[in-house]
């Protein structure tokens, strides 16, 4: 515990001196009492997929796939006055897939990330906000370039109560397979301290947090296995169509650092195999599903115990 305190002591310090400025700034996050957590302003993560099968319907063809991946991200906040913040970010993530078909090679999809967004309190009832986040993503197949996929999206928050809110707004998604905007709508109730019901897209969920250091999970979340792929030239895009759903459970190691472990199913349902045509989905091609464990090791700011 020593060791561990005395390695994240800068990020703590960090932490807390954020938290108190943006305390003495006339931005609220959170109303209702409630023993969750905050979100994590950064994580490191580790998951494995069990064995999945593709399936080609119209000629009984099937291709067994398995995937490990990881992944790091973080998000620093910074106040430009007292109702205005900014968040720099960044994100990496390495997804390594592997089949018992000889004629398939194994292959690995690195993908590379910096999002940026604003945050700005309108009033005590509304809040807007805005992001933009370039993705990188290259695989280790013949021949492979560096492909680019754009998010982006706009939002406005409503808190209704102290325990219930909502968002509305619109996402977009531009890569080299797809490109489509969509509205947006999510909400949050927190029913009494230890119960949080989250309709926050894509990442429903009920929340169950007996204490301020322990916070179980059950919901579902984008599946990091979620790839359209192209063989004509190799390039990569992540396909938010895929869902993992599960349980998790995370308990607070020191202040701020909470350990996760998540299992359950998902995966890669949401594998798409562009044919030689350039149809971005073959109606033939049915992918199943598959268990997965993730560990996580997260960031989250947040008044101390």
């Amino acid at each position: 515990m020593l060791l561990l305190g005395a390695t994240v002591c800068p990020a703590q310090n960090f932490v807390q001196d954020t938290v108190s400025a943006f305390e003495n700034s006339d931005i609220v996050f959170q109303r209702g009492a409630s023993n969750a957590p905050f979100i994590p302003i950064a994580y490191l993560s580790a998951r494995s997929y069990g064995e999945a099968q593709i399936e080609n319907t119209a000629t009984g063809a099937t291709l067994e796939f398995e995937q490990q991946g990881a992944s790091a991200a973080t998000g620093v906040p910074f106040l430009l006055g007292s109702r205005d913040a900014l968040v720099f970010g960044a994100y990496l993530s390495s997804n390594r897939f592997e089949t018992s078909d000889d004629s398939v090679d194994d292959f690995r999809v690195d993908t590379v990330g910096v999002p940026l967004g604003w945050f700005r309190q309108v009033n005590p009832q509304w809040q807007a906000a805005a992001f933009v986040m370039p993705l990188g993503h290259r695989s280790t197949q013949q021949s492979s370039e560096w492909t680019l996929q754009t998010m982006a999206g706009v939002f406005t928050r409503y808190t209704q109560t102290e325990k219930l809110w909502w968002a509305f707004g619109v996402f977009g998604d531009d890569n080299p397979n797809d490109s489509y905007v969509i509205p947006y709508v999510g909400a949050s109730w927190v029913i009494n301290p230890k119960w949080t019901l989250s309709a926050i897209m894509p990442w429903p969920a009920v929340l169950y947090a007996p204490t301020q250091d322990w916070l179980f999970r059950l919901g579902a979340a984008p599946s990091g296995a979620a790839w359209s792929l192209q063989p004509i030239n190799n390039e990569v895009a992540v396909s938010l169509d895929a869902w993992d759903f599960g349980l998790s459970v995370e308990r607070r190691l020191y202040k701020n650092v909470w350990l996760e472990a998540r299992t359950g199913v998902g995966g890669l349902r949401g594998l798409r195999l562009n044919s030689d045509s350039g149809t971005l989905e073959d109606p033939d091609i049915s992918v199943g599903s598959s268990g997965f464990f993730a560990l996580s090791l997260k960031l989250r700011p947040g008044l101390l115990p």
